[in-house]
């Protein structure tokens, strides 16, 4: 990153910054700090690309599971629940970047948890 910043080809963006009118990343901290997912599609978002926001279908059903390389487990889990709340029986597709293929799925209700349903 640091040869790409100081050729000044970086653009450093903030929370809500939107490439196009269907391309925008969102705010999903905990692991890191100043994480982001990417939402794709119109209004609430027809797919969202994780990233490293959640790492396992675990963490689908239990929201408050961290692991040992988040920078704060509490924040974390927080984003998980509220993004899987927001989008629970919607037809956003989920596009994780660490579960086991199939990775692409949609998230259900079950009881007052949720499920990653494989697509």
């Amino acid at each position: 990153m640091l040869p790409i910043v100081a050729a000044q080809r970086a653009d450093i963006v903030t929370s809500g910054y939107e490439f196009d009118d269907l391309v925008r990343l969102i705010p999903t901290p905990g692991h890191t700090i100043d994480h982001f997912s990417v939402a794709v599609g119109h209004n609430t978002a027809d797919a969202i690309i994780t990233g490293d926001m959640v790492h396992s279908p675990l963490q689908v059903r239990f929201p408050k599971l961290g692991m040992m390389s988040d920078y704060d487990s509490a924040i974390a889990g927080a984003t998980r629940r509220k993004l899987f709340a927001q989008h629970c029986g919607t037809p956003t597709l989920f596009c994780t970047a660490h579960f086991p293929s199939p990775s692409t799925g949609r998230i259900v209700r079950r009881g007052e948890a949720f499920d990653f349903v494989e697509t």
